[in-house]
């Protein structure tokens, strides 16, 4: 690894900070708020995050009620998406988030080292914007030499999209990337566009399937980092 990456992509949800609780609660409130009678618990959001995307997650979700019961168009679920948004960025905001352990000093170590950094993420860039500027005072764009949101994508993960996307604005080769992740469907989508995967799963994905990723760390902290990526950053 130590004499082949030159660009590291970062996952947002579940990689940089443990998001998804807070989505699941953001999610909750405006379904509470705009009169719906959904309410996602802990197990029913794990089997969601199967699916990229909290639109995404709402046509899922409806799909399998029964008949009779409210049925979204896709006009009324982008609004109701836009709504969870703008409580979700509210918290984050707020404070509701720190990044996980480990994270910072990646990020910090990473720059000193002049390894590029890039992020692809199936969350929108509003959600990544409110992350950085609460967690580490800085937009994104401060940060990543290379933004790949969800909103540019028409195929989110396990597609490769958002990574084919990132190879080719950075003119960079899959080859001397490392991606790093949290869940199942992330990990296929770097994989799939031919990329070394590190992968540290959040609170929500401890029981995915890691079987095809290069790396594996339980935390992002350097102690726990493999050898290769610690020399890569730390020596």
């Amino acid at each position: 690894m130590k004499n082949t990456v030159k660009t590291i992509i970062f996952d947002v949800d579940g990689t940089l900070a443990e998001t998804e609780e807070l989505h699941r609660k953001a999610f909750n409130e405006t379904f509470h708020k705009v009169g719906l009678d959904w309410y996602w618990n802990k197990s029913t959001y794990k089997e969601l995050l199967k699916i990229a995307g909290g639109k995404e997650r709402i046509k899922s979700y409806q799909s399998h009620l029964s008949q009779g019961d409210i049925s979204l168009c896709e006009h009324d679920i982008s609004i109701l998406h836009t709504k969870k948004t703008k409580t979700y960025v509210r918290w984050v905001k707020n404070g509701a988030l720190s990044l996980r352990p480990g994270i910072k000093s990646m990020i910090t170590s990473a720059v000193e080292k002049k390894i590029k950094l890039a992020a692809a993420t199936s969350t929108s860039l509003v959600n990544l914007v409110s992350l950085t500027k609460s967690c580490l005072g800085k937009d994104p764009n401060e940060i990543f030499h290379f933004l790949a949101t969800g909103d540019l994508v028409k195929k989110k993960k396990p597609a490769t999209e958002l990574y084919d996307l990132v190879l080719k604005e950075m003119s960079i080769k899959s080859e001397e990337c490392l991606a790093i992740e949290d869940s199942r469907i992330g990990m296929l989508a770097a994989k799939g566009a031919n990329m070394q995967t590190l992968v540290s799963p959040s609170a929500y994905h401890l029981d995915d399937d890691f079987t095809e990723s290069d790396y594996f760390c339980g935390s992002l902290e350097k102690e726990h980092l493999p050898e290769e990526l610690r020399q890569l950053l730390f020596l």
